[in-house]
C-alpha cells in the first residue's frame, strides 16, 4: 500500500509512518508490512463482519438475582469455576447451583456450557 493509503484506511500519519519505517523503531515490522500489503486485500478483511460470540450472561444474572447481597454476587468467571471445584461447597455455592436446577432455562445453561466449553457430563455431574 502507498502511503496515502495507509493514511486513509488506517488515519497513520505520513510522518508516523515515516518513524516507523526506521529501522531501529519498534514498529519497523508492521510498517514494513502495511506497505507490502495490497490495498484491496485490507479493504476485504476490514469489511468482513466479526462474528464474536457475546458472553453468557443470562445463567449470571438468573444466579445473582435470587443473591440478595451484592458482595456475594458470582462473576463469569466464578460461575465456570463453580461447574469443577473440587473442595467442599460453600452455602453461596450450594445455593447458585440450587437456583440453576430450579429456575435457570435450558437454553441458559447450554449457553454458558458451550461457550466455556464445560462437557455435558460435567454439568450432569454437578447439577445431579
Amino acid at each position: 500500500m502507498k502511503t496515502k493509503d495507509i493514511y486513509k484506511v488506517f488515519g497513520i500519519a505520513p510522518s508516523t509512518l515515516s518513524d516507523w519505517s526506521k529501522e531501529k523503531n519498534k514498529k519497523n515490522t508492521l510498517a514494513q508490512l502495511l506497505k507490502k500489503m495490497n490495498a484491496q486485500d485490507v479493504k476485504d478483511i476490514l469489511g468482513k463482519k466479526q462474528s464474536a460470540k457475546p458472553k453468557p450472561m443470562m445463567l449470571l444474572s438468573t444466579v445473582n438475582c435470587s443473591i440478595g447481597n451484592k458482595e456475594k454476587h458470582f462473576t463469569l468467571t466464578g460461575l465456570k469455576k463453580l461447574f469443577y471445584k473440587k473442595e467442599p461447597l460453600n452455602i453461596y455455592d450450594k445455593y447458585a447451583l440450587k437456583t440453576i436446577k430450579n429456575e435457570a432455562v435450558e437454553e441458559e445453561i447450554n449457553d454458558f456450557t458451550s461457550y466455556y466449553r464445560i462437557s455435558q457430563k460435567r454439568v450432569e455431574v454437578v447439577l445431579a
